[in-house]
């Protein structure tokens, strides 16, 4: 996917190579052993949803044909071309970003695989168990 706002165009090397020790141990524990925890998943963008996909649902993501950003953005995501103002704010311009996504409960479904919500019900019992 080019040419699409507010997706990066470069791979990091910091995120490479978190995903390479995140395969790693989860090569040593049958495809487990890693736990993220955030209190914002997605916050940005949906090429966030596809990265916490890639690094806690690798098996399920390539079962589906999904492992690759494209043809998880083509399935879940559409982009939308709009006017917009032009940075320096002297006119308008055509830009196409990823504004809806599509498919929702089918995504769902796969993403609550991995993913669980907290509440302060459950920290409050974490607490009581401590």
């Amino acid at each position: 996917m080019t040419r699409i706002a507010g997706l990066p165009q470069t791979a990091s090397e910091r995120a490479f190579d978190m995903y390479l020790k995140v395969r790693h141990v989860q090569s040593m524990n049958g495809g487990g052993g890693v736990v993220f925890a955030t209190g914002t998943p997605i916050a940005n963008s949906m090429a966030e949803m596809f990265t916490m996909q890639r690094y806690l649902q690798p098996d399920e993501l390539k079962k589906h044909n999904l492992h690759h950003f494209d043809s998880w953005a083509a399935t879940f995501g559409e982009p939308v071309t709009a006017m917009e103002l032009s940075p320096d704010g002297a006119g308008y311009r055509l830009n196409t970003r990823f504004a809806r996504f599509i498919n929702v409960p089918e995504l769902m479904q796969m993403f609550r695989q991995a993913c669980r919500r907290a509440d302060r019900r459950d920290a409050q019992f974490a607490a009581t168990q401590a």
